[in-house]
């Protein structure tokens, strides 16, 4: 599981160091999918990226939804998470407008990448709340 919000820096090259407490749930030299994901973007390793597809495929009854889902998975990029660096594809950086400070930010499932301007904005935003009311919300507590 990932937790956490981390700052980062991507370097020259396109690469983000992945802070260990994440990269350890997800291996070295192991694929992960990156995908646009709304503000982010979201890296899922490899294993959970491959069930989300069969689930995916399995609840799509209509051959219209699995085109919908074949779509969905062709906006995924592979990268391998070498010595803890993921290379973000140069398409990606550019359309989340990724420049060297960037935040790392585990969400259970999967790893998001932001920009940290955008980050801080929307970590803002939610901090309205406590989380100790948010759980309540839920039932959890």
């Amino acid at each position: 599981m990932f937790f956490g919000n981390y700052p980062a820096t991507l370097d020259e090259k396109g690469r983000v160091h992945i802070p260990s407490v994440l990269a350890r749930d997800v291996g070295d030299n192991e694929t992960v999918m990156v995908a646009d994901w709304g503000k982010c973007l979201a890296a899922f390793p490899q294993k959970a990226f491959e069930e989300m597809g069969k689930v995916l495929m399995e609840q799509s009854k209509s051959k219209q939804h699995r085109e919908r889902v074949h779509r969905i998975v062709s906006n995924f990029y592979p990268s391998v998470l070498k010595n803890g660096k993921l290379l973000v594809p140069q398409e990606l950086r550019e359309r989340k407008k990724l420049d060297r400070k960037i935040s790392v930010v585990g969400m259970l499932t999967h790893i998001e990448i932001w920009n940290q301007k955008d980050w801080n904005e929307k970590d803002a935003g939610s901090r309205k709340k406590s989380i100790r009311d948010d759980l309540d919300e839920l039932g959890i507590l």
